[in-house]
């Protein structure tokens, strides 16, 4: 394998020529075909900072070394058919990072999807760590601006509502979540501070070791999104994000495994502006009732203990067409901010099945039972059942119902028109088209 390491002053010095640093001294610098992006070779292997336009060309394998960042406005093109792997001899938490002021456009199909795994010959959660995208848009943290969880060094947050961090299409990421930290892990796909420029479409995350897609602020929206075996949270955001959603799927493995969603405002200050404020249509999610809930199997984790939706931290949005069973627990909103968006109306959580035990939870801060106006199990359009599995679901995610559907187009142009609960009706399998999506 070679090593690419794309840096501004390879740039200067050798005019759009991408310096390899060598795995041996018969390793020369290849130059690539500055009219054409600049292709890299097959094989090569990403490391450091990319600052020059670069491609990965259709068809090649890619290797992943370290935190390779795209940075100083480059464009990072990756071609359908494409695979990266992180780099198996590698110690370190691989992961990509596309900084604020730059762009990815990955743009793979259905039948030759672009895919980040580990470079393993027996690959598992946590090989290497994950996909993140920085941006300029709003968040809540004082200031309005924060350092990456995961990106040494990169700030993200800002004012542009609008901004683009590029395009992500038919893009699997495999094996994700490598602690670089006791306490820091990386998500299969991370979007901090990502406005609502940037086209995420049909991304999925196949174990994880940690969250499956993660928002931290922000405006980005997303479509056909599937999750499936993550260790923690499917889902998760925090810190202001008011993007849009819709066609998602998430699977919990039976091994470790939390929360479908996880959903916070600000965990320092619950009623940091702009709130945390998405708005969702047309989500399954399946849950496991033996997962053990923990960072991993080394934490002592709990078994039965998994839960559908966690509504906290103030967060508000608008959550609707949501199916979801095979939890320990259902939907359960906690923390008085909370309670009062619910109140208020600026929390919905309507148009939806849940499905198994305990379906209804409301805590206040102290930790007490919530009794109020609004309570979502009184909400006439949503079922609570104590069936293990809605009967219109066939195998895993597969099936609808019209009953007590929105038709989301009422909430937002962007939505596609689906009056139905649940994400994958049974006669139009999205999942399962091509192999961009990976359930076992």
């Amino acid at each position: 394998m070679k090593r690419v390491r794309i840096t501004k002053s390879v740039a200067i010095a050798l005019s759009a020529c991408v310096l390899f640093a060598s795995c041996s001294k018969d390793d020369n610098p290849i130059t690539p075909n500055p009219g054409n992006g600049g292709e890299l070779e097959n094989n090569a292997t990403l490391t450091g900072d990319i600052s020059t336009n670069t491609t990965l060309t259709k068809g090649n394998t890619y290797f992943l070394k370290g935190g390779v960042h795209v940075v100083d406005g480059a464009v990072l093109t990756i071609q359908e058919g494409v695979t990266v792997k992180s780099d198996p001899n590698d110690g370190s938490a691989a992961y990509l990072l596309i900084d604020p002021n730059s762009k990815i456009e990955a743009v793979g199909t259905a039948e030759a999807p672009i895919v980040f795994t580990s470079g393993k010959a027996s690959p598992q959660a946590q090989d290497w760590g994950g996909i993140i995208l920085t941006g300029k848009a709003p968040i809540n943290v004082t200031g309005g601006t924060a350092l990456s969880e995961m990106g040494q060094g990169i700030s993200y947050g800002g004012t542009e509502e609008n901004h683009s961090s590029g395009t992500l299409k038919y893009v699997r990421a495999e094996y994700t979540g490598k602690k670089s930290t006791s306490e820091k892990e990386h998500n299969g796909f991370t979007f901090e501070g990502v406005g609502s420029g940037t086209t995420v479409e049909h991304i999925a995350v196949y174990h994880g070791g940690d969250d499956g897609i993660e928002f931290f602020g922000g405006t980005v929206n997303v479509k056909y999104a599937v999750v499936y075996g993550a260790q923690d949270d499917s889902f998760d955001w925090t810190y202001g994000w008011r993007g849009k959603g819709q066609f998602w799927v998430a699977v919990q493995g039976d091994i470790l495994a939390d929360r479908g969603i996880e959903a916070d405002n600000n965990g320092s200050n619950r009623s940091a502006t702009p709130f945390s404020e998405p708005t969702l249509s047309n989500v399954t999610l399946v849950g496991s009732l033996i997962a053990q809930t923990g960072d991993d199997l080394e934490s002592n984790p709990e078994s039965g203990k998994t839960r559908a939706i966690k509504l906290r931290e103030g967060t508000k949005g608008k959550l609707h067409n949501f199916v979801t069973y095979g939890f320990s627990s259902g939907v359960e909103v906690e923390h008085d901010e909370t309670l009062a968006n619910m109140e208020a109306g600026s929390l919905i959580f309507a148009n939806s099945s849940v499905y198994g035990p305990k379906s209804w939870s409301f805590k206040n801060t102290a930790g007490a039972a919530f009794t109020g106006d609004k309570l979502f199990s009184a909400e006439v359009s949503n079922v609570a059942d104590l069936l293990v599995k809605p009967a219109f679901i066939s195998g895993k995610y597969l099936g609808t119902t019209e009953a007590n559907a929105l038709d989301p187009k009422t909430l937002d142009a962007w939505f596609t028109s689906a009056k139905y609960q649940g994400a994958v009706p049974a006669n139009d399998n999205w999942v399962s088209v091509g192999s961009w999506a990976k359930v076992d």
